[in-house]
């Protein structure tokens, strides 16, 4: 809808309609999934949790929406893998491929905080679903090689440390072939650029998904992850051209900067139960809060670094009010 090597695709807020039903009831969801499928948005995301931040349940979300709309790509930002099963999550995912006329991508993760406290409510998470938290990077690449041969083999054999699995075949398989895009995502730039936590995060990334999806970076952090991880599929034996950039970016867009970004500020606060005084000190510092002008300028920038799907949340009560903005006011300048 943009420059044709860009989809931008909308994340409906999972979240919020457990924490504010009456601003923003559930089904405003399924509202704001068909208004971007109207205006030409590419895909419709939802974000995943079980207890550390309550919210509708993804995958239920996403088969509603799929019901709902024809067109747009249906897609998790993000899904917390190891905190599934994998065969009830191959299932599931493959019925909803199905269902929904092969528009899924499933994107997978391992979890974690933007603060010690909401780490420490990720990690309780992991123990109330009875799976190691530290194990979990280990469990999610197994996670992902399991789902693909669940997915595209008749009778799957496969014993490691996670997964025993003696001549499994999962039907329905997925309407998407050979299997659903998978993609990983994660946050690098929380660490330092040598710790060997970043490597794993590349090398995981390079070696097994279709797509890496990261938030609240720079540009120019996002150019160095970038080719940390086309370095490591090239290592692979792999497409680095294959793998999908993608960023969810947090925004809010006003004639008034100074109220998008207060606008913002106490939206995220609300969200996070964070005391944020200003966007700047936030997580989210890097992310655009402001004038239409600014706001195309700062996405511009990530589609410089590499980027090339965005999903975009929304730091407002108004939901619709800000998707029709940003059709109305930024893209024209993205195109």
């Amino acid at each position: 809808m943009s420059d044709p090597r860009v989809e931008f695709g909308v994340n409906v807020n999972n979240r919020v309609p457990v924490l504010n039903p009456e601003e923003y009831p559930p089904w405003s969801m399924v509202e704001l999934a068909r208004e971007a499928e109207a205006l030409g948005f590419d895909a419709v995301w939802v974000g995943d949790n079980f207890l550390a931040r309550s919210r509708y349940e993804c995958l239920t979300t996403l088969a509603v929406i799929a019901g709902a709309t024809r067109r747009v790509k249906l897609g998790t930002a993000v899904l917390v893998g190891p905190l599934r099963h994998t065969l009830w999550l191959a299932l599931t995912w493959a019925s909803l491929d199905q269902l929904s006329g092969g528009r899924t991508i499933l994107n997978l993760a391992v979890g974690g905080g933007v603060s010690e406290a909401s780490e420490r409510e990720v990690t309780r998470e992991y123990a109330a679903c009875g799976v190691p938290y530290r194990q979990r990077g280990r469990y999610l690449e197994d996670q992902i090689v399991v789902l693909r041969r669940l997915w595209t083999e008749e009778a799957v054999e496969h014993r490691s440390e996670f997964h025993v699995l003696d001549g499994v075949s999962l039907h329905p398989r997925p309407l998407q072939r050979p299997a659903p895009p998978i993609w990983l995502a994660n946050n690098p730039q929380m660490y330092g650029v040598a710790s060997p936590v970043v490597e794993r995060m590349m090398r995981r990334v390079g070696r097994l998904a279709d797509g890496w999806m990261t938030n609240a970076a720079r540009p120019e952090q996002i150019r160095t992850f970038l080719a940390a991880i086309r370095a490591q599929a090239r290592e692979a034996g792999r497409d680095p051209e294959a793998i999908t950039p993608a960023y969810q970016m947090t925004l809010n867009i006003n004639a008034d900067r100074a109220r998008a970004r207060q606008e913002a500020v106490d939206y995220i606060n609300r969200y996070y139960f964070t005391e944020y005084q200003e966007i700047g000190e936030s997580y989210w510092h890097a992310d655009p809060f402001g004038t239409p002008e600014q706001c195309a300028a700062c996405i511009r920038g990530f589609i410089d670094a590499g980027v090339r799907s965005f999903s975009l949340r929304f730091a407002s009560p108004d939901q619709v009010g800000q998707l029709r903005r940003f059709t109305e006011s930024v893209l024209p300048a993205l195109r």
